[in-house]
């Protein structure tokens, strides 16, 4: 017996309380102790009663029947509040003609959207809207819609609402839809994009069957998603603020999955977008929809609302049809066979009862093949009981049109279901057959139609009853049978009743006696919604550090506290673990959330995910745990890949790393499949599985290499793990290459062929070819021949020995025209050697292959990869995008260090990261490559006594510098004998800041003190550089010396006498090029003493030709007119320091190179690295 109700057995036990029962009850027993204007209905409280030691009470009225077979509770709908209600209901002609074109086809809202017109409409207040399936909360969301739009429209509709015209600005907004179910987001799409295509907005599905384009979603008003994808979006986003920004509203659709494995994802996103609200101070408005539940305070509280303006609840009572449940519980243990055989019994006698009452009925079953199995049972049944007339549909107006389109059926059995009127529909139909079944059983003549749960998310198909037969639905993702979700019954559930035709619609739930409570408390709010969040914690915590989010201890406190889990734990401590004396000692739980995040992220650095320092609180992203997060992998697989990538890997190592992946642990080996294993085993698998196939691992590997083989399985429950391991072994895959590309592992390309033959169903010793529309006949064909599995051996070929390999001439000018459109590349390499290790590449790749938009998509991806031909190792790794638009040649520059043992050559690797086999390889020799030799060209900064400014011996000059100091730093200590007392070319490479001009002035007053006469050229390579030395030493040196200064530049003009006049000449390197060209005709040129060249590095730049004539010439012209010229070059550290001094004449006295860290104030750098590729 149920511990809900405590009555004696009886046969038939049908009895109706008083409004005093302990029972039955209209009211719940504990009530807010706020109350809310916007809570309507017979549901006063926001908190429902406590899962512990607290009797559940049915409402008033309600029955309860025994039978041999079966219990049975019966859930009457209680009076509609509507008809009490005073609320004139809002007419469309009242609304703005923004808002009511919008809601062309009605006349007025209903009484709830009546309510929530002025919030949703009026405010920007984030909502929560609690109502029964039907009630019209799509017609909310519109609304809430419509404000947004509002918001970005010309005229504004609230200034002029009658205006005709509106401009709507629709690059400035986003909204976000989130639906639940994949196939609830496309009926979204279709509703909305019909509401508003008169303002050509744009809306799109964003799921994992729908992949948009960047430009698509740039282009997109109203985005409708999943929780899990939109989840995937915002966790890469960090840098794509483009599309973050732009989003107005985020409506969450069926809020109440909260308590579902699915509610983390939900928390994860709230939580998200109101920590960027915070941080970012733009408003994102969120809606929450819901079915009613029992804690709407706690849930709105979650979305930030205000209860006193956002929060609107409604209970069953506002149902548009008033709706009858019963709860059937049979006898047995669930999922027994006496379970499953009194469970078809009991939904047999219902649909005849039913059927008798020229009702229609639909029966809900959990899987495909289930539809068509309970059809014919019920229909034989039917017959065997002399019930078959029952059904018949022939005196219907339509049945002549229904007979003849019956022959358009693709299926057989359908075929023969539909001559009785039966019907059967699931998401494997042909979508032609499916819309036959609905419509005829839209219009009356199928009688019965047996489903599966994808109609009621899917299709609006009322009928006046469903029934809901059995509870136990197989879960790949658990391995296991579990209980059918709340979420789907109530979806189920919304499906009866017809407004149209009855005033009533009438659900059956059918389970086993022992899942009666739990259906019967959930569907009548008894059970408070609880957080799931401590299951997932650490991949989302993991997420949050991987996006920015969250960087140290304090901010990871503060982000639990944004979840709907804080909000539960505060309110119900016992169930997550805390005493309501620590909520009484700490009502904020800190240190409980403290003690969760310590333990949670110190599980994530062990697993190499993160940074921690446990001293600073310090959190940081790594690449392990941002693939992690991009992908979507679990803490727990992360850890098992840690144990089992290599650096070099066989197919067999990676198809068993990825059967160890932990979003497989759940897939259990069941006897029943053990012969189909085998077979699968025998037949499908080409790689060796070193697990046994009764277990998990063995069971994963079997249905992965099974999935390529494109193998056919029988058992549904099998069907389904190869579904599950299908669709989520891509994206694991696809993290582990990402994992060893970042490690620089060869195996990187092992794990990539095997991702590519999981996407391509191809196994990669078949034909390349195979990849296009090729008959297979052809393809059978060319694989006798070995060598022509090469495609560039392919493209030697011309079309009649194609046409021969395949034994018909005419077909070689097909193949050849694949062959061709086959993506293989083109790759020349450049190579400058920069130092002895040291190598920089330049790449020049084109693409080697006709574009065809059959085959390819708009742009194709590439991995180039440098290889040492020595050790397998990857030296360099880079992504290209090659574009259809831009179908040009590329250039990829990028250096790499090689090992201290210089290979012989490199292999330069154009890798497609679609195409099987689509591989160029470019071997390079290094033998031939002139490295630089190392040398010692470093300048020890020696422990010497600063030198005063009296070292100068000249007054004037110490005056000078007597204003900024009084001593010379330690690098011009060093330099200062070579630089003012000798006339020695130098070379000065010191880190910036260390005063190289002032060392470049002390070659000046060498230069005015034996030369006086002669001129001094000061270059330096920027205009901006020119004017920064000309102000100074304007100010500083030319007038104290009486000195005359002159610039220049592109920018000045000045006088020929002017420049025979200048002691000093600042300029840049072309306009010294361009005067210094005419110096037989120009004497100032001729009368140089000295010449500075500033920033001397930059030979190795563009502009570096323009410098190297300029040092040449004033040599040249020195030894023409047999003086000589004296050079100073300023730089920071090099490496190449001797080769700069030989070129400029600089003798080894004259060398000064000093390292980096000799900076008179010392410089910490920090490098942060930033997600993506390399």
């Amino acid at each position: 017996m149920n511990n809900f109700i405590k009555v004696k057995h009886k046969e038939t036990d049908s009895f109706k309380h008083n409004k005093n029962s302990v029972f039955f009850s209209e009211k719940l027993l504990y009530k807010n102790s706020e109350t809310y204007p916007n809570i309507y209905g017979d549901l006063n409280s926001g908190n429902s009663l406590n899962i512990f030691g607290t009797k559940f009470c049915l409402p008033y009225g309600s029955t309860r029947d025994i039978s041999p077979l079966y219990e049975e509770i019966t859930i009457y709908p209680s009076t509609q509040e509507t008809q009490k209600m005073d609320k004139k209901l809002i007419s469309i002609e009242d609304m703005n003609n923004l808002c009511a074109n919008s809601f062309k086809e009605y006349q007025t809202l209903n009484y709830i959207q009546s309510l929530v017109y002025p919030v949703a409409y009026g405010t920007n207040e984030n909502m929560l809207i609690c109502a029964p399936t039907g009630a019209g909360k799509t017609d909310i969301a519109i609304l809430a819609i419509m404000q947004v739009i509002s918001q970005f429209s010309h005229p504004c509709p609230y200034d002029k609402p009658k205006s005709k015209n509106f401009k709507i600005d629709r690059s400035a907004f986003k909204i976000i839809y989130v639906a639940p179910m994949k196939a609830l987001a496309s009926e979204i799409v279709k509703k909305i994009k019909k509401r508003l295509s008169w303002l050509n907005i744009q809306v799109q599905e964003l799921t994992g069957d729908m992949q948009l384009t960047k430009s698509e979603i740039i282009s997109t008003q109203i985005l409708i998603t999943t929780p899990e994808k939109w989840d995937v979006v915002t966790r890469k986003s960090a840098g794509d603020t483009e599309l973050i920004q732009k989003v107005k509203l985020i409506i969450l659709d069926e809020i109440h999955m909260l308590q579902d494995e699915r509610g983390t994802v939900i928390e994860t996103l709230v939580a998200r977008t109101q920590r960027y609200v915070e941080s970012s101070q733009t408003m994102i408005r969120i809606i929450g929809l819901s079915a009613t539940l029992p804690n709407y305070v706690d849930v709105a509280r979650f979305l930030g609302v205000n209860c006193y303006r956002g929060l609107f609840y409604f209970s069953n009572q506002f149902r548009s049809v008033p709706l009858e449940q019963h709860f059937l519980g049979v006898k047995g243990k669930s999922g027994s066979k006496i379970s499953t055989t009194n469970i078809d019994l009991v939904t047999y006698e219902k649909v005849i009862q039913l059927v008798k009452n020229n009702h229609q009925v639909m029966v809900f079953v959990h899987a495909r093949k289930e539809t068509i199995k309970t059809a014919r049972t019920l229909l034989n049944s039917a017959i065997n009981d002399g019930y078959g007339d029952l059904f018949n549909s022939s005196n219907h107006i339509q049945y002549p049109f229904f007979k003849k389109d019956i022959y358009k059926l693709k299926n057989k059995e359908m075929k023969d279901l539909l001559e009785k009127c039966f019907g059967i529909h699931n998401a494997g139909m042909l979508r032609s057959d499916r819309n036959i079944i609905e419509k005829y059983f839209s219009n009356g003549i199928i009688k019965v139609l047996c489903c599966t749960a994808t109609l009621a998310w899917g299709v609006n198909l009322p009928a006046y009853a469903v029934i809901i037969k059995g509870t136990q639905l197989y879960d790949p993702q658990k391995g296991t049978f579990v209980d059918l979700s709340i979420l789907d019954v109530l979806q189920i559930f919304g499906r009866a009743g017809r407004p149209q035709y009855e005033n009533r619609g009438v659900g059956y739930i059918i389970t086993s006696n022992d899942k009666l409570a739990h259906y019967i408390s959930s569907i009548t709010q008894q059970h408070p919604i609880e957080s799931r969040f401590m299951e997932k914690i650490t991949d989302n915590l993991n997420a949050e550090i991987s996006l920015g989010t969250v960087t140290n201890l304090e901010e990871a406190i503060s982000w639990l506290s944004y979840t709907y889990f804080y909000i539960r734990m505060k309110k119900n401590p016992l169930v997550y673990g805390l005493t309501h004396e620590q909520i009484h000692n700490d009502p904020q739980i800190y240190e409980r959330r403290k003690e969760l995040i310590i333990l949670t992220a110190k599980k994530l650095y062990k697993t190499q995910m993160i940074i921690f320092n446990k001293k600073t609180g310090f959190l940081g992203p790594k690449d392990l745990g941002r693939i992690a997060s991009n992908y979507y992998i679990s803490q727990q697989s992360i850890e098992n890949f840690n144990l089992l990538l290599k650096s070099k890997m066989t197919e067999t190592e990676v198809f068993h790393t990825l059967s160890r992946s932990s979003e497989f642990s759940q897939i259990k080996y069941r006897e029943n499949e053990n012969e189909e294993l085998k077979q699968l085993l025998e037949k499908s698998c080409h790689y060796k599985i070193k697990d046994d196939i009764n277990s998990t691992y063995g069971k994963v590997n079997v249905l992965l290499q099974s999935c390529i083989s494109k193998a056919s399985i029988e058992d549904p429950a099998l069907i389904s793990d190869s579904n599950y391991i299908e669709t989520n072994s891509i994206r694991i895959c696809r993290a582990l290459f990402e994992i060893a590309l970042s490690r620089n592992w060869t195996s990187a390309l092992t794990i990539l062929n095997v991702c590519k033959s999981l996407e391509r169903k191809l196994w990669l010793y078949e034909h390349p070819l195979s990849q296009f529309s090729l008959p297979s006949k052809i393809i059978k064909k060319l694989e006798i021949h070995n060598s022509t599995k090469n495609i560039e051996e392919l493209r030697t070929m011309n079309k009649v020995e194609l046409g021969m390999l395949v034994q018909h001439v005419r077909l070689g000018g097909i193949i050849s025209n694949y062959i061709n459109k086959f993506p293989l590349l083109k790759i020349d390499a450049d190579l400058f050697p920069l130092a002895k290790r040291i190598l920089k590449i330049q790449l020049t790749i084109q693409p080697d292959f006709i574009w065809d938009m059959a085959f390819h998509n708009p742009i194709e991806f590439f991995w180039i990869w440098l290889e040492n031909s020595d050790s397998m190792e990857l030296l360099h790794s880079d992504r290209l995008l090659l574009s259809k638009k831009k179908n040009q040649e590329t250039i990829l520059n990028f250096t790499v260090l090689l090992p201290d043992i210089i290979p012989s050559q490199i292999f330069i690797w154009g890798i497609s990261d679609r195409w099987l086999k689509a591989e160029t390889m470019t071997p390079v020799s290094l033998n031939n490559v002139i490295f630089p030799e190392e040398s010692n060209s470093i300048t020890e900064l020696l422990n010497l006594q600063p030198l005063p400014i009296s070292a100068l011996n000249n007054p004037v000059l110490e005056e000078i510098y007597s204003k900024k100091f009084i001593f010379f730093n330690a690098i011009q200590t060093q330099i200062f004998y070579t630089l003012y007392h000798t006339n020695e070319n130098v070379l000065i490479g010191a880190p910036t800041g260390s005063g190289k001009t002032i060392a470049a002035e002390l070659s000046l007053w060498w230069a005015f003190k034996t030369k006086p006469s002669f001129k001094v050229v000061y270059i330096a390579p920027m205009k901006a550089l020119v004017r920064e030395r000309v102000e100074d030493w304007t100010t500083r040196l030319t007038n104290p010396l009486k000195k005359k200064l002159i610039e220049l530049t592109g920018d000045t003009l000045p006088e020929s006498k002017d420049i025979h006049e200048a002691n000093i000449i600042v300029t840049t390197p072309e306009k010294w090029d361009g005067i210094s060209r005419g110096w037989k005709k120009r004497k100032y040129v001729q009368e140089i003493s000295l010449i500075i060249i500033d920033e001397i590095h930059l030979l190795g730049s563009d502009r570096g030709p323009i410098l190297e004539i300029i040092v040449s010439r004033m040599n040249y012209i020195a030894t023409q007119n047999k003086s000589r010229i004296r050079i100073v070059g300023l730089t920071t550290a090099i490496t190449n320091a001797y080769d700069l001094a030989d070129w400029l004449g600089v003798k080894e006295s004259g060398l000064y190179n000093f390292r980096h860290s000799v900076r008179p104030i010392p410089l910490k750098i920090y490098i942060d690295g930033f997600p993506g590729h390399k």
